[in-house]
C-alpha cells in the first residue's frame, strides 16, 4: 500500500473512532504526516482526570498515573493511537506527537 492511501485510511481511522473519543475527554487530535512507517500526529490534552478517561477506558491503555487524579498523559494516547492504527494497518512502526 502507497503512503498516500495509507494517509486516507489512518485519517480516517482517526476521525472516525480516536478523534471522538478524544473530544469526549475534551482534547483532540490532528494527523499531521505519514511517512516510513512513522505516524506523526498533533494533540491537544485531555482535560479529564485519567480515573474519567473514556479514552483510556476505550483503548485499554495503562498509564502511570496512580491516584488517578492527572489528565491523561501524552505518552497514553500515543500509545493508544498506535495501538488502533495497528489493528487495521500492520506496517505502521511508531506515532509521535510534535507540537
Amino acid at each position: 500500500m502507497d503512503e498516500s492511501t495509507s494517509f486516507e485510511m489512518i485519517d480516517r481511522i482517526i476521525q472516525e473512532s480516536i478523534r471522538p473519543v478524544l473530544k469526549a475527554d475534551g482534547g483532540d487530535i490532528t494527523l499531521i504526516d505519514f511517512s516510513d512507517g512513522v505516524v506523526r500526529i498533533a494533540l491537544e490534552k485531555t482535560r479529564v482526570p485519567v480515573t474519567f478517561s473514556k479514552f483510556l477506558v476505550t483503548f485499554k491503555v495503562m498509564t502511570g498515573c496512580s491516584c488517578g487524579r492527572c489528565p491523561v498523559p501524552s505518552v497514553a494516547i500515543r500509545d493508544g493511537v498506535l495501538k488502533r492504527l495497528k489493528e487495521e494497518i500492520p506496517d505502521i512502526q511508531s506515532v509521535e506527537v510534535v507540537h
